[in-house]
């Protein structure tokens, strides 16, 4: 009971601090390029920006263009530069913790302004809530913002339905075509990624070049889903991650680090919305991916793993975890045994009684 007061209270200091900073210190420099903004009082700017998509869009480009003059808050407890989306600022989260906040928010605005929000009598929820349950695991990156007001015309059975995939689909364009055929396949060069902080010397192509398969300035060590996913990008392929188990280190974390059949079985259940929720929401590498999903496993047992990772995984159970991962610093740069001992402790209340159940 005590963990879990401190646990929320933690996150409510948190979300109180990255509100203070957006209606301060950020609207403050917005305003240096959106003019409109500095007619308005701080609150009401920040209010006006989270109901205009099309206002929130501009401000998301001038952050991106003019990531110097946002330096002073984009620091981290020691006011040490933070120049990835993974590693948490003096708020206690992550840029990229940030931006899904904003995302989120933004959406949920548009979904109550535009949708019902009163709930039908044999319904727990308005329509506006039901379709922002189903899609906020998925509200994750800026270039979403244009996508909200599609989003709000789908069912939140077809959101569900298409899950992981549609961050793959990162125009109008390409989000028309999944919902008209949730099962078609989407070009690789579909799958979202989360942007980091521009720095100096970054030689990047352009967002919308055609010549990269990613977003720009993504780490260079964060796994490839067209090297990670079987040739249908259902699941994870796991002859990709062979020369993983060739690492010292990462065979240290294992429990059974020679049992290459049983590893394969393993990941080869994993499903791609689940790999590519942990790959994109932390930027992990393959090893990291590797001991993160095998840990899980070793401490779970099969019948829960297929539950939380599998092709059928609740997205909001992976949210949760990908929360708790960025709270405690994982990403590209973590060591694998710091993954693994996140992994344990996550799941440490499961013990390894779940493994009879394997």
């Amino acid at each position: 009971m005590g963990d879990t007061m401190t646990a929320t209270s933690d996150t409510a200091m948190a979300v109180y601090r990255v509100n203070l900073a957006l209606q301060g210190p950020v609207v403050d420099v917005l305003g240096q390029f959106l003019p409109e903004l500095n007619v308005l009082p701080r609150a009401r700017a920040y209010d006006t920006i989270m109901d205009d998509l099309g206002l929130l869009t501009r401000c998301f480009d001038v952050f991106r263009r003019e990531t110097d003059r946002f330096r002073a808050i984009l620091v981290d407890e020691r006011k040490r530069p933070v120049t990835d989306d993974s590693t948490p600022l003096s708020c206690g989260r992550s840029l990229g913790d940030v931006i899904a906040m904003v995302v989120r928010t933004a959406a949920k605005r548009f979904f109550r302004r535009t949708l019902p929000s009163a709930p039908r009598p044999t319904e727990p929820l308005g329509r506006a809530d039901e379709v922002y349950d189903a899609i906020r695991a998925y509200l994750l990156y800026e270039w979403q913002v244009p996508l909200v007001p599609t989003y709000a015309g789908m069912e939140p059975s077809l959101i569900r339905r298409i899950g992981a995939k549609l961050l793959r689909a990162r125009e109008a364009s390409s989000l028309a075509r999944l919902i008209a055929d949730p099962d078609a396949p989407l070009p690789p060069d579909r799958i979202a990624r989360p942007d980091a902080i521009a720095v100096a010397g970054d030689n990047d192509a352009p967002r919308g070049s055609s010549g990269t398969l990613h977003p720009k300035r993504r780490h260079p060590m964060t796994a490839h889903p067209t090297e990670i996913l079987c040739e249908a990008q259902e699941r994870l392929r796991p002859e990709a991650f062979t020369p993983v188990f060739l690492d010292p280190e990462v065979r240290a974390t294992l429990p059974h680090p020679d049992n290459i059949r049983a590893i394969a079985d393993i990941l080869r259940n994993v499903g791609s919305g689940s790999a590519l929720a942990l790959v994109e929401g932390l930027g992990l590498r393959k090893d990291q991916l590797a001991v993160m999903l095998l840990v899980a496993h070793d401490c779970i047992g099969t019948i829960v793993f297929g539950r939380l990772f599998g092709p059928r995984a609740d997205p909001e159970l992976l949210d949760r975890i990908l929360v708790r991962a960025r709270l405690h610093g994982i990403g590209p740069d973590s060591g694998v045994i710091e993954c693994a001992i996140f992994m344990r402790s996550v799941f440490a209340r499961f013990g390894h009684r779940s493994r009879r159940d394997s």
